[in-house]
């Protein structure tokens, strides 16, 4: 049985290098993308509430600080 895929069987409007190694990156790419369609999505609002928490933990610090500062 010869081999599914050879070199120069597609060519890329991007300049990308026609070989076995970059359509198996292409394929393995889709494949990532058809089972988690949401992940960039997903890693936005992460990165959004990251953000969030450290603003919020940093208020919260200095909050602590200034309601504690009498208790001495």
């Amino acid at each position: 049985m010869p081999k599914p895929l050879s070199d120069g069987q597609v060519t890329f409007d991007d300049g990308s290098p026609a070989t076995v190694k970059q359509y198996a990156h292409d394929v393995t790419t889709f494949l990532m993308w058809a089972a988690e369609p949401h992940m960039e999505e997903r890693k936005r609002i992460g990165m959004q509430v990251f953000f969030f928490l450290v603003v919020f933990a940093i208020l919260m610090y200095f909050t602590k600080r200034k309601v504690w500062a009498d208790a001495h």
